[in-house]
């Protein structure tokens, strides 16, 4: 089992997520915008980081 694929954890692994992202206002259970934010600032971190790993076999 590939522990790194989301689709391969159990539901129970993700009740800490789903906690800090739900919303009782929300029709989908998710406060959306904090969602996004969240998805938002992970991908600026990646994409830094493929930059800094692109940089660094660049010059060596």
């Amino acid at each position: 089992m590939n522990t790194n694929d989301p689709l391969s954890k159990p539901k129970s692994d993700f009740d800490s997520l789903i906690e800090k992202l739900s919303s009782p206002d929300s029709p989908v259970g998710i406060d959306a915008k904090y969602t996004h934010a969240v998805i938002i600032d992970y991908l600026q971190q990646i994409s830094a980081r493929l930059e800094s790993i692109e940089h660094h076999l660049e010059k060596g």
